[in-house]
């Protein structure tokens, strides 16, 4: 404890590249608002130095904050720089690698193009897009041999001149950071050419000298018009090679100097020149502490699998729980390879065993110290299907949309132990998750619950006026009040009197396991109205539930979670039903 207190109370000093605005002006808005003493750069000297005037005046951090220009690609500049911090503070305890380029001119088309698409051109931008989702991008950004030079000396070597010039500073603090700002487009899974893929991959054989010969073959690939043939990305390439040579770089550094702690981060989707203020994120939200936790049950397979890929390819750390261990493992392991290898974590889970729970719980807190987001996402459908009758059914029938002329007797059994199961899952599997990790994500300042529920739970499938009457007046209803509804449900089921008492006949228990964890999403949104807790039916999805028999991919089914779970804490709505990406009744 003596130790962390010296550290708190010792003057810490900070550099932060490319801030005269953005994400850069917030990072040292936020570290010189706790103290630590910051030098804002930027190549222009006028707008560095209204940028200090504006923190020194509105937020009275004049003695927190200094101006020093700087220009990542001139080494006089970085000297001069490094020059100042040895004079002045004789080291350097933090350096944040900010300054960046795109490496292509956008067009007016591109603002329009995302306001009509919404989130699917950023989804193009940082992830190789599905068939038919794509964007002419010929129409959208134009890039030349000489915007890509500029774009690898500012985000990777101007990065990298800035840490050899002060990496002697960083030896003499007892507490050193390295931040590289870095974009989920640098992941490898977004470098299409295998042969860059494998060097960046390799950190055990990776040398600087790599690095530049990869770099170096992109340029001549680039001068020659051979990107496609080459194997390389033809939109964005040299921003998306400049930030995956970024982030091979930091693994690099962080085997090289272990006293360092060294990172790099994606900030999300941020609202910045960079790409026309068309994010998803203010500047405050992406400078905020970077490193983002989440926990997605039943996860190593079907919409799980694909919500965590999905998370971690936007830089946040993901633990991927399931209740079969091995099967768990083989799914990291695929994400992994993927090249999201930092980003996914596996812990085992069962959501209906209490000790599970809190062994996930401490792991949480051993380890990160919070949680920002929770996916409940585990669910069984409570029947025991035959599934190649159900199979048949369903082509002949057409479709779920006429399932409920299904002969259910034929096609499911439903047993009471299956259906304790049921409710043990998806009600009170997710209710203790919540309870067990609320703590934790109460220390989050950007805190999101997200229940994958199902369009079956809606109030209007609850054939009994009386529950859905209960149900609906969300300002009485208790957690006992649901207890008492579930508890009246399998008393029913258990006596054999289901159709007497007007419950549904067929999915009986699926259905009222999800009118339940709707229910209690609102009243947890009314409970804890910092947290974002929202619930979702993704669609009728492919999936072993349904035999995949459904509409759509998991891919397509995650999304729509991944939405909510990311949502932007100004505005963002809580409390809430969204079928797919519509909002509807409950």
């Amino acid at each position: 404890m003596e130790q962390s207190s010296t550290f708190l109370q010792a003057k810490r000093y900070a550099v932060v590249t490319g801030a005269n605005k953005g994400i850069g002006f917030e990072i040292c808005k936020q570290l010189s608002s706790k103290g630590v003493v910051v030098v804002l750069t930027s190549r222009d000297e006028k707008r560095g130095l209204e940028a200090v005037e504006k923190l020194k005046e509105s937020e009275g951090l004049s003695d927190y904050v200094i101006f020093h220009q700087l220009d990542v690609t001139d080494p006089a500049s970085i000297a001069s720089l490094a020059d100042f911090i040895k004079t002045h503070f004789g080291k350097l305890d933090i350096l944040v690698n900010n300054a960046a380029y795109s490496g292509v001119v956008f067009s007016d088309a591109f603002v329009r193009t995302f306001e009509a698409a919404n989130d699917w051109l950023i989804k193009c931008m940082t992830t190789q897009p599905a068939e038919g989702e794509c964007f002419d991008w010929n129409e959208l950004a134009t890039q030349n041999y000489e915007m890509a030079e500029e774009c690898l000396k500012i985000n990777y070597y101007g990065a990298k001149r800035m840490i050899e010039a002060h990496i002697s500073l960083l030896q003499l603090s007892d507490s050193a950071r390295i931040v590289n700002v870095s974009s989920s487009a640098g992941l490898l899974q977004n470098v299409e050419n295998e042969y860059a893929k494998a060097v960046l991959n390799d950190v055990e054989n990776l040398t600087e000298e790599k690095i530049d010969e990869l770099l170096n073959k992109f340029m001549k690939d680039f001068k020659e018009g051979s990107l496609e043939k080459q194997g390389w990305r033809t939109y964005l390439s040299a921003y998306t090679v400049s930030k995956a040579s970024l982030n091979a770089y930091t693994r690099l550094l962080a085997n090289k100097y272990p006293d360092f702690l060294v990172n790099s981060v994606c900030p999300g989707h941020v609202k910045t020149d960079i790409i026309c203020n068309t994010g998803l994120f203010t500047s405050l939200e992406g400078a905020q502490p970077v490193v983002r936790h989440a926990v997605v049950t039943g996860a190593n397979k079907g919409i799980g699998f694909e919500i965590c890929k999905q998370l971690a390819s936007k830089g946040i750390v993901v633990v991927l729980t399931s209740r079969d261990e091995k099967r768990g493992l083989e799914a990291v392991g695929k994400l992994r390879e993927s090249g999201l290898s930092d980003y996914v974590i596996f812990h085992q889970l069962d959501v209906t065993d209490p000790a599970s729970i809190a062994s996930l719980a401490d792991f949480i807190k051993t380890q990160f110290g919070k949680l920002d987001i929770l996916v409940n996402n585990a669910a069984i459908s409570g029947v025991i299907l035959d599934s190649e009758a159900f199979v048949r059914a369903f082509e002949a029938a057409g479709g779920w949309s006429r399932g409920q002329h299904f002969n259910w007797n034929e096609l499911a059994t439903q047993t009471f132990e299956v259906v304790e199961e049921c409710l043990k899952t998806n009600y009170y599997g997710a209710k203790r998750m919540v309870e067990s990790l609320i703590s934790l994500l109460q220390l989050s300042d950007s805190a999101r619950i997200v229940n994958v529920s199902s369009v079956g739970g809606l109030l209007k499938h609850i054939p009994i006026e009386r529950d859905k009457t209960m149900l609906s007046d969300i300002e009485s209803l208790t957690e006992e009040k649901i207890d008492e509804f579930l508890n009246k449900f399998m008393k029913d089921f258990k006596e054999g009197s289901l159709e007497k008492q007007g419950w549904q006949p067929y999915l009986s228990t699926y259905t009222v396991s999800k009118a339940a964890l709707n229910a209690y999403t609102r009243m947890l949104s009314n409970k804890y109205p910092n947290i974002l807790i929202n619930c979702v039916c993704p669609g009728s999805i492919k999936t072993d539930i349904n035999c995949n028999t459904g509409l759509f991919t998991p891919e397509e089914g995650a999304q729509f979670a991944v939405r909510l779970a990311l949502l932007p804490q100004s505005g963002g709505s809580s409390g809430l039903f969204f079928s797919r990406n519509e909002m509807s009744c409950f």
